[in-house]
């Protein structure tokens, strides 16, 4: 347990100091040395994120195992006791890497202040971990992977490729950490299953239309076009191409389209109303009714080739860089 004249010392003050001030000083701590907002400051100070947060904790006149069981800085002391803590999620043992499940910190006013590691491993994606810093865990986990070929062949300049590999790297991995079908049932209300034992979800979406695109009237059919750059495209029954598909909910981009990349999805598309909006990046877009059909025989397990898909794509990054040395 800390005392209260150590507590003192972490944070770098004077005994008595008023509380107004001592919330200053663990703001500006804690944004110096949490390591997702930290500079150079914090190879020069003794004390680490854990040990200001505690110190905090205690001038603040908070019972320490309060903080403990209730706050998210209590989180981040038990956290870094168990690094490696299990996650309470099921696991996709053949997937490529390893992942961070991310949590963030906050402060007593709840001003985020970074975000922590709670766990690593092969830990599918649940709706109560926090999706965009889901997105986080999967970005830095490319990284990695391709921080480790620019270390093997010793390479210390990016280049500009590397986004666009890291990009569709992020987008694979998703796959590996996203049960689809298991999700869908969660976020999206299950409409019937039919007489085959296939399961058919109902929910609004939206059609991006293309410059020039005219919308569709209200109730009309809308056909898959084709997908290019994981974005479905969807076309008018004369067989005009309209735009893609988008979804109100971000989630589901990252569940549905990979859907129908591995063919485990049958679709039924309805225009929901006349005319178009406009949103602020002046892109027009249609409300759109969407029936989804997962396919009992090829929703049982998680599509096999992605491992295969993340080495060819590693490889063709090796095969970037080595050809981007050659011109330099």
């Amino acid at each position: 347990m800390v005392t209260v004249q150590e507590a003192y010392r972490i944070l770098g003050i004077r005994s008595g100091t008023e509380k107004k001030e001592i919330k200053k000083k663990y703001r500006k701590l804690m944004m110096q040395v949490h390591p997702d907002v930290a500079t150079s400051f914090q190879e020069n100070y003794r004390y680490s994120a854990q040990e200001i947060n505690i110190a905090y904790a205690v001038l603040m006149k908070e019972e320490l195992s309060d903080v403990e069981s209730n706050s998210y800085e209590g989180k981040h002391h038990a956290s870094k006791k168990k690094k490696n803590a299990v996650w309470n999620a099921p696991v996709n043992v053949n997937a490529f890497a390893e992942r961070e499940v991310l949590q963030y910190v906050e402060d007593y006013d709840g001003t985020v202040l970074g975000n922590y590691c709670v766990a690593k491993g092969k830990y599918l994606w649940k709706t109560d971990e926090d999706f965009p810093l889901f997105l986080l865990s999967l970005y830095q986990c490319s990284k990695e992977l391709l921080d480790g070929i620019d270390e093997k062949l010793q390479r210390d300049e990016v280049l500009p490729k590397r986004q666009q590999i890291q990009a569709e790297l992020t987008y694979l991995l998703a796959q590996q950490f996203i049960d689809g079908p298991a999700i869908l049932t969660e976020l999206v209300k299950k409409e019937e299953i039919t007489s085959d034992g296939d399961q058919v979800f109902h929910f609004s979406s939206m059609l991006e239309l293309m410059a020039g695109a005219e919308p569709v009237k209200a109730g009309e059919a809308i056909y898959p076009s084709g997908i290019r750059n994981h974005k479905l495209y969807l076309k008018n029954q004369a067989g005009r191409e309209l735009g893609y598909l988008s979804f109100l909910d971000d989630r589901l981009y990252y569940i549905v389209i990979p859907l129908f990349e591995q063919k485990r999805v049958q679709v039924k598309i309805q225009a929901a109303e006349t005319g178009s909006e406009r949103r602020r990046n002046t892109t027009g877009y249609q409300k759109l009714n969407l029936w989804v059909k997962l396919l009992r025989a090829n929703t049982s397990r998680m599509p096999e080739n992605l491992n295969l898909q993340i080495e060819e794509l590693l490889k063709k990054y090796k095969e970037i860089l080595c050809i981007g040395y050659k011109h330099v």
